[in-house]
């Protein structure tokens, strides 16, 4: 069935694009890129056959899930941009596990790309610091992942008695060798979520080599190298552990906005490569 709403939303989209994106971004909350572009497709997801099946999902979620449906941040529209030469598809906004979404659904956006020929792929996120070395609105290239979102043949803490996956992909090895004046590499590790996490997790997380935290963008890794897609993914630090500081949505949003243009920067300088 979504093989078939992929087919679907292809077709519409082909109908409308004014040119054939060679290059996707998602963005993670809060996360704007290109504000000084004004785009040439804007629509919805939900005027999306494949992305309309989710919020239909969505509705049938119990009355506690269905209020986590809507993040503010995640803008739900999908967007085209013609920057110098290049065509861009952004994916303004993602689902995520904790919603009440399965894997499937989480890495729509990447199928999708992929169904319309993108073959490279920049995946954004807002990311806890727990490296005492990150500070808040710094970015960081994802090198390495922890995945603790989903179990696995071994069982859900398979991750914590093995070494990170190493991310080696022509996109990240671009960005490690002409952009590292804007970015530090690092290792990402997720939960489901929806939390911020314990001093107890902060710990067992730094011995094991992770430099940030999430609650995305592993699956759509996945997703992608398993399709075959060049891909990078960049973290945004929005805010850095502290024991006696409680970290709020909101704080994660305010840094998120300070440090998008530095990470438009980024990205803009990635295109023109």
């Amino acid at each position: 069935m979504k093989g078939f709403l992929l087919k679907q939303t292809k077709k519409l989209l082909i109908k409308r694009f004014t040119a054939i994106p060679q290059i996707a971004i998602i963005t993670g909350s809060g996360i704007k890129v290109f504000k000084e572009y004004s785009p040439t497709l804007e629509i919805k997801y939900n005027q999306l056959p494949v992305f309309n099946e989710l919020m239909s999902k969505a509705q049938s979620l119990t009355l506690s899930s269905r209020k986590l449906h809507t993040i503010k941040g995640h803008e739900g529209t999908l967007k085209l941009y013609k920057i110098n030469k290049a065509s861009v598809l952004v994916f303004s906004g993602r689902r995520h596990l904790y919603q009440g979404y399965d894997i499937l659904d989480v890495t729509t956006t990447i199928k999708l790309a992929y169904e319309l020929g993108i073959k490279k792929i920049i995946m954004t996120n807002a990311a806890g610091g727990i490296n005492k070395k990150l500070k808040n609105g710094d970015l960081m290239l994802i090198t390495g992942f922890i995945d603790l979102m989903q179990p696995t043949e071994r069982g859900v803490l398979s991750s914590i008695i093995q070494q990170p996956k190493e991310v080696k992909t022509q996109l990240t090895s671009l960005i490690q060798r002409k952009f590292k004046r804007y970015i530090c590499p690092g290792v990402y590790a997720a939960n489901r979520g929806p939390s911020y996490e314990t001093y107890s997790e902060i710990r067992l997380l730094q011995s094991l080599g992770a430099s940030a935290v999430g609650m995305s963008t592993i699956p759509e890794m996945i997703c992608a190298k398993s399709l075959n897609l060049d891909f990078a993914g960049i973290s945004v630090i929005s805010n850095v552990w502290n024991p006696n500081h409680k970290p709020s949505h909101l704080e994660v949003l305010n840094a998120v906005t300070r440090a998008n243009n530095k990470l438009n920067k980024l990205i803009l300088n990635i295109i023109d490569n």
